[in-house]
């Protein structure tokens, strides 16, 4: 909720995940970017490297609803963003061997 404490916080979607926030209770999460089979990632990591939203949804504050806007769930596309960001491109950034 970092973020939507001051983007987009009036709007419906957004209230219902700030009452899910203030009770504690878990976020029914609908998976928007599927990525493959053993590849591990978190937005926590991407956030601390300083990534921005938009750099991966797209324009989210024009946006009704998230939905997916960019075509980042191929290696290709993760390994080149890596690369522009001088970020780690080694097997073991995004897999966990063996596979969960």
């Amino acid at each position: 909720m970092a973020c939507h404490s001051t983007i987009a916080k009036d709007r419906p979607a957004i209230q219902k995940l700030a009452e899910f926030a203030k009770s504690g209770n878990p976020v029914p999460w609908e998976r928007i970017y599927r990525v493959t089979q053993g590849v591990t990632w978190t937005h926590r990591k991407h956030l601390e490297a300083g990534m921005q939203c938009v750099m991966c949804h797209g324009n989210v504050g024009a946006l009704d609803a998230m939905a997916e806007t960019t075509a980042v769930t191929s290696m290709a596309s993760c390994i080149s963003c890596h690369a522009a960001h001088k970020a780690g491109t080694t097997c073991q950034t995004c897999h966990a061997w063996p596979p969960a």
